[in-house]
This record gives C-alpha cells, structure tokens and sequence, in this order.
C-alpha cells in the first residue's frame, strides 16, 4: 500500500507540474500499455489512430497524425515480451493547403517482467526513432537508438483509475541529434460521469540531457497537459481532448522548443 501511494504522489506531481510533452516528435505513446498474464503467443493487439489540428502560428506544422499499436509476442504470466510500432505524419501548408512535410518511425523492443503487485510492470527496452522529410530534400539520416527502463503502474483512487508510466534511457546509437539519454514520466486519469463518458485528464514531462559540444545548447524539457473526454466502445475507445504542448525539435532542423495548442481526437483498441 506504501507504494501505491508513492507513485500516486508522483503521478499527482507530473499531472500539475507548472508548464506541463511528449519527446521529440510523435505523440504516440512508446510504453507498451499493462495487459493481464496470459500464457501463450501473441496474446494481445492493442491499436491506435490519433490526429490533431494545431496552433502554432508555423506554416509547416498545422496537422499532426500518427497511428500504430503494440503486440505481446510472448507471454509467460510473470514475463512478456512486446513489439511498438508507430508511425507520425506531420502536416503544413508551405506548399498546398494539405502539405506533408514530416514522417517519423517508432520501433520499440521491449521485455516485461509483473512482479508480486498487480498494479506494476517493470520492462527493459530498445527504442529507435528514424525522421524522415516528405516532398523536401534530405541527404543525412536523423535517428537515434536508446537502451534503458520503463515502469507502468494503474491503480484507482477516489473514482478515478489513474495509468502511470516512468523511463529512463540513455543514448547507444545517433545521427545528426544531440541527444544522450531521456527521462520523463507521465499520468492519465479517468473518471466515468456516465456509463457512456469519462473525463479525461493526462500530463507528461521529458527531459533530454545533450552533448553541448553538438549544437551548443543546454539540456532540454518538453511538457504537456490535456483535458477531454473518453467513450467507451465494444471493441475500444474513442477520445476527444484540448491539449498545451511544449514539443523539443518538433522541426529537425530548427533547435529550439515549440509551444502550441491543440484540438484532436484518438481511436484505442482495448
């Protein structure tokens, strides 16, 4: 119990931190969401379509799309192994009124181990992310390779069920980016108001520790808050929400944080 309540106080704390993102580019999770032990192979499919509109006062990001999901490809009750994939269309109106200009890849590996509680996850992962210009010339590769660990804890508390999810990763592998590691932890909240309707409440913190001698910045932070509302379905869910973003290196080539508002909606398999 002394640790249910540790994390909720850390949940409670990521939830109002003031300026509350997602890293770098998608905002597609790249935690493997809990599933319950089942022995076999392949015992879980979780799959998600996300797509926003944005304010932000730049040409080259008016739209944000991405879409993706996660496997269980083993799962031996106390362990799982589980396969991420993501996709993240980004969309301006440089050229036309519907101008993609970005497309980034998500691939995450990871191993999870259930101890004694049944509201906890520890897992070793491998994440790669590749980025990609759409209609623009690009010669050098952007991508970057991270080794580390993640959490995810849900728990219920007052009416709400709460998702947690904690990472710390350091950096093996990078082209044309700065960055050495990455840290962060975020928080969703639900609480029904309705057999049909859920409120929604959801923040996030990354921090990004650089190699200064890179591109002559220091660390970086990106945050986020959102409030929307989650309808229940029979085979998943459907989210509408508000979000404010801090987003780090939304454009590859301009190294400074975007802060922008947004209006959008997701479809979540169970």
């Amino acid at each position: 119990m002394h640790r249910d309540r540790v994390v909720l106080v850390l949940a409670v704390v990521l939830l109002f931190w003031p300026g509350l993102a997602w890293a770098q580019t998608s905002s597609a999770a790249s935690t493997a969401r809990q599933t319950d032990p089942k022995l076999g192979f392949l015992t879980n499919y979780r799959f998600h379509l996300n797509a926003f509109g944005v304010v932000s006062g730049e040409e080259d990001f008016v739209w944000d799309t991405d879409f993706g999901g996660d496997i269980d490809i083993f799962d031996l009750e106390h362990f799982r192994g589980n396969l991420l994939l993501n996709y993240e269309g980004i969309i301006g109106e440089q050229i036309r009124a519907i101008d993609p200009n970005q497309g980034n890849y998500v691939i995450t590996l990871s191993a999870w181990w259930r101890p004694i509680s049944e509201h906890l996850e520890v897992g070793a992962v491998f994440h790669h992310v590749s980025r990609h210009l759409t209609d623009r010339d690009k010669e050098l590769a952007i991508a970057w390779n991270m080794l580390g660990l993640q959490s995810t804890a849900v728990m219920s508390y007052w009416g709400w069920n709460f998702d947690f999810s904690y990472r710390a990763m350091g950096t093996v592998r990078r082209s044309f980016v700065d960055y050495l590691g990455e840290f962060g932890g975020s928080a969703t909240a639900y609480r029904p108001v309705h057999p049909r309707v859920s409120l929604l409440l959801g923040g996030e913190v990354t921090v990004v520790p650089v190699d200064v001698g890179d591109f002559g910045r220091e660390r970086q932070v990106g945050s986020r808050i959102e409030i929307g509302a989650r309808f229940p379905g029979l085979a998943g869910a459907g989210e509408v929400f508000l979000a404010r973003e801090r987003r780090i290196d939304q454009d590859p080539f301009d190294l400074e944080p975007t802060t922008f508002t947004m209006l959008g909606f997701r479809f979540l398999s169970h």
